[in-house]
């Protein structure tokens, strides 16, 4: 059974080599043309102005373009009408990156300059990001119980329809409500906001967004003279936490319904593979956790050998709920 176990994990670990060969493959084919084209008219464009600019030294041109580039990185405009509307680091902004900090988006722009900043950036990223993970994994439990199991329960009760099915049903409409209104309707409102932002670059922004990937190419609210800056960054806070408490809803409910631990339970050996199957953690086998089944009325213990079929686990979340 163990060398079972050990052929699976073999065959994941492999397919996930060859995804991500096959990922790279992909991007370099796509974007690596693109790169090139791009890297052949800024040359052009750099000889046409050093031909019409014959005083200009080209060593001290490039100096001063590779210091605008560093400074513009640090989120600073170079533009010489800067006003003070266009600071980086007044307090909305800081929130913003708080908030993007937190929630591991990080967006890259802009970062902390000063040795304090990165200091205190250090500090507070170590204890911030697994209080708010484990803000959102509380707010994602009781949404569970609220919109999940109980409605579950009581259709399941009413109807004549068998609990896998009403899961499946009940997945599509959260997966479909959620890809709604927390990519779609948003991606066309940035799409209306931001300019040089197209629909499917509001959507793209959206995604890589929720998804926490937040690679930095786009980022709402840096826009010169922005119109209401500070209730724009204050409304894409709240979109965006708000959105990841939504796709980690989502997350969970599929997990739920492909029945996960078990999948999960393939590739593991010994105890840890049972515990999993059965959803078993280690509060469980400590002593097990006071939980209630759906088809009693009183609490009691339940065993290392209870079934997966009646006890519903939600990842973490391994309490069963009326």
């Amino acid at each position: 059974m163990v060398g079972r176990r050990a052929l699976f994990l073999l065959l994941l670990l492999l397919s996930y080599s060859l995804f991500l060969l096959l990922g790279a493959f992909v991007f370099s084919t796509l974007e690596q043309p693109q790169e090139e084209r791009l890297r052949r008219e800024v040359e052009t464009m750099w000889s046409e102005f050093l031909a019409k600019h014959p005083c200009l030294s080209e060593v001290l041109l490039d100096d001063f373009i590779r210091k605008a580039l560093l400074v513009k990185s640090f989120g600073v405009s170079v533009h010489r009408n800067i006003s003070i509307h266009e600071l980086k680091w007044d307090f909305i902004s800081s929130l913003f990156f708080t908030g993007t900090t937190l929630t591991t988006i990080g967006y890259g722009h802009p970062f902390p300059i000063s040795l304090g900043g990165k200091a205190f950036c250090l500090v507070y990223a170590i204890f911030g990001i697994p209080l708010t993970l484990s803000v959102l994994s509380i707010i994602v439990r009781n949404l569970l119980i609220l919109l999940w199991d109980k409605p579950i329960n009581k259709l399941q009760r009413q109807c004549s329809i068998s609990r896998k099915k009403l899961e499946w049903i009940l997945a599509s409409i959260f997966i479909f409500f959620t890809a709604l209104i927390f990519f779609f309707i948003p991606a066309i409102v940035f799409n209306a906001i931001e300019e040089n932002w197209g629909y499917v670059d509001a959507l793209y922004f959206c995604f890589i967004s929720l998804s926490t990937i937040g690679l930095g190419d786009y980022v709402p609210g840096e826009r010169n003279e922005q119109r209401l800056p500070v209730l724009y960054k204050l409304l894409v806070i709240c979109y965006l936490l708000i959105g990841l408490v939504a796709v980690f809803l989502v997350v969970e409910v599929i997990k739920n319904v492909l029945n996960y631990n078990r999948l999960f339970g393939l590739f593991l050996f010994g105890e840890d593979r049972r515990d999993w199957e059965t959803g078993c953690d280690l509060a469980c086998k400590a002593g097990g956790p006071i939980v209630q089944k759906h088809e009693e009325k009183t609490r009691r213990r339940v065993p290392h050998s209870l079934s997966p079929s009646t006890e519903k686990s939600y990842g973490s979340f391994n309490t069963a709920f009326n």
